[in-house]
Parts: structure tokens; sequence; C-alpha cells
């Protein structure tokens, strides 16, 4: 698929399209030189079929959503316990400046992984947060994805928001190379940072949203609930998860019959009906429904976004204040 950036000044060398930046999010630039800006998305791609299932478990991951367990072995064993709500960072002081994006690395099967993380403005140590992760589209990296979505603002002093550089600028929608990024990821917030095991969400624009849908197929115990603009599904025999799935009706990247696609997998897999009915406001004004009938907790909202926009291929901010209010009441 393509980039879509602005150039800041035609004097600007072009660069190499999956160059990684190494710079925090204020000195990012895009493909062609540019500062990605709110209005300038990156963007993604058709990523490869997936078959990896969810990890360590039934197929319903001890959510008990209904799903056909992998053996009926399996099936009578109790779920797991619940996670715990708070970390064995809490009462540790931070290491980040608050709200100061500083890039931070894990070591994952030896290999060091990067990623751009905001810890909110006033930070308490003593009170566990969510944690929020932000996955960009292929071709992009993290400190680009900060500026575009730029969720730490919109979450501001209320969540943890970080930013996974893929390799290479893309994702592993086939494997586990990614799944295991996450895994520790989010064990080095835990252990540095005070948060709330319990509230861990996920966001992802164009290949982004394809990482988002598969990281919470495969880790449904994990991630409590999704926002996936712009991008389709990835993942077989996936656990439920509450999810919010945009995508814009007259997007030429990525059809919106692949955001209908992630939606209604979602559907199947949180055991939804078919109908649905407004979204509440502001989202209802949104062209965004509620399904009826889904698993507690995981409910499922599609919004098809057919407003003016300077880009197809996007996830305008008007929806993006609601889309993190959306996650905040879980």
């Amino acid at each position: 698929m393509r980039l879509r950036f602005v150039a800041l000044a035609a004097a600007f060398v072009p660069f190499l399209l999956r160059c990684s930046s190494t710079d925090a999010p204020g000195g990012a630039t895009t493909a062609d030189g540019a500062v990605p800006t709110a209005s300038t998305p990156p963007t993604g791609s058709t990523p490869p079929t997936a078959t990896v299932t969810p990890e360590g478990g039934p197929a319903d991951a001890g959510r008990d959503t209904g799903a056909s367990d992998a053996s009926s072995e399996e099936d009578a064993e109790p779920p797991p316990p619940p996670l715990p709500t708070t970390s064995p960072g809490c009462g540790l002081a931070a290491s980040p400046s608050p709200a100061a994006g500083v890039r931070k690395t894990v070591t994952v099967g030896g290999v060091a992984r990067s990623f751009v993380l905001f810890v909110p403005a006033g930070y308490d140590p003593t009170r566990a947060y969510p944690v929020v992760l932000v996955f960009h589209g292929i071709g992009a990296t993290g400190a680009q994805m900060a500026q575009f979505i730029a969720m730490q603002t919109y979450a501001a002093g209320e969540a943890i928001v970080a930013f996974p550089d893929g390799r290479g600028g893309a994702w592993d929608l086939g494997g586990t190379t990614d799944l295991d990024f996450f895994d520790a990821l989010t064990a080095d917030l835990e252990n540095t940072l005070c948060v709330n095991p319990q509230r861990a969400f996920a966001v992802g624009f164009s290949y982004g949203a394809y990482m988002t849908n598969y990281l919470a197929c495969n880790r449904p115990r994990t991630v409590r609930a999704i926002v996936a603009a712009a991008g389709s599904f990835a993942g077989t025999g996936c656990g439920s998860t509450a999810a919010l799935v945009y995508h814009r009706a007259d997007d030429n990247d990525e059809p919106v019959a692949n955001g209908r696609n992630a939606r209604d997998a979602w559907l199947s897999y949180n055991g939804c009906a078919s109908t649905s009915t407004p979204s509440p406001a502001p989202m209802d004004g949104l062209g965004c429904v509620t399904y009826d009938g889904c698993a507690a907790g995981t409910p499922v909202v599609w919004c098809e976004d057919r407003g003016a926009s300077a880009y197809k291929h996007d996830f305008r901010d008007v929806y993006r204040v609601p889309a993190w209010n959306w996650l905040n009441q879980f």
C-alpha cells in the first residue's frame, strides 16, 4: 500500500521507505522527509494470512465465551484466575520524564526491540494506570504514529501509552515474533511502572489494525479492548475481546469490505447478534452502531465513516476522543 506523507519542503531529500527513525517523536520523519501530522496518516498493506491460534489454552482462552475449546480435557479445566489490578512497579518512581516521549528497548529472543513511551504528567506511582499500545502502519515507526494518532494527548493523565516499532516497519502476522514482543513490553511496563494488568488496550491503524486484531485474537486474556482502524482481521480460533472497528466507506487503500471482515470476525467470536442499535452520543452522530447480544463485557462497535476527509485512508480526528473514551470504560 501507499504511504501518504506531505513534504515540509521540496528541498528535502527522500528517505528510503523502510528506514527506521531512532529519534524521539519530535524528530521523527516520514519516508519523504516530512514530519507526519494528524492529517498525514502512515499507511499499511495487506498482510499474509495468519494461522496462529491463541497459545497456552483453549480456543476461548478461558473467557468462557462458548467458543469450542481445544479438547474435552482442556474444557474440563477451570478458567485461569483473574489478572491482578496492580503491578510490581507500583511504588517505584517513573524513570521516563513525565509526558515526554522516550525511546526504550526490550530484548526479545536476543533482539533489541524498541518502543516510544509516554507517561502521564503528574504520574502517581501508587495509582495503577491502564496501558495503551498503538501499532503503526507498514513502513512507519512508533514515533510517527505518536504524531499521527497522538493517543497520549487524548488519554492525557489517564493512561500510559506505548508506540512499538515493527521490525522493518512491519508486523509478524503469521507467527509469534510480535506476540513475544508484546509479552516482553507489557512485562517491562508492569515491572517499572504502576499499571493495572486488567486494563491493557490496543489501537492500530491500517497494517497496525491487522496487528491489533491479531494480538487480541492471540492474547484475549491480556488485551481487554481494542480499536482497529482501517484494516482487516488476522487470526483464527480467537478468544473474545471488546472491539471498536472503524473504517472509511471510501477507503481506496484498504477497501471497506476489509473492515467489515474484521467486524464480522469479532461478532462471531463475541457471540453477538446480527442486529445493532446506534451507539451512545457522540458516536451515534458519527455513524457508529453497537451490536446486540454480545457476551458480557465484550461489545462490538462498528463505525463506517462517510464524513468528508482530505484522505480516504484515514482515522479522522473527530473519532479519536470517542474511541479513547470507549476504551476507558473498561
